[in-house]
């Protein structure tokens, strides 16, 4: 299944670059005109997470 954009950004900017969450806030607010809560993307940052440490 293909991911979502924020799914997408999450992976890309805090997985891959290392960068906070803040930035991808400010990224698809940018880029996407959608606003999300850092609370929302700290909690699907954190799932994203722990589905990666369950399939390795």
């Amino acid at each position: 299944m293909e991911r979502g954009l924020i799914t997408q950004a999450l992976h890309a900017i805090c997985l891959q670059e290392g960068k906070d969450v803040k930035d991808v806030q400010q990224y698809l607010l940018m880029k996407y005109r959608i606003e999300v809560e850092e609370l929302v993307l700290k909690k699907r940052l954190e799932k994203l997470m722990n589905e990666g440490k369950a399939v390795a």
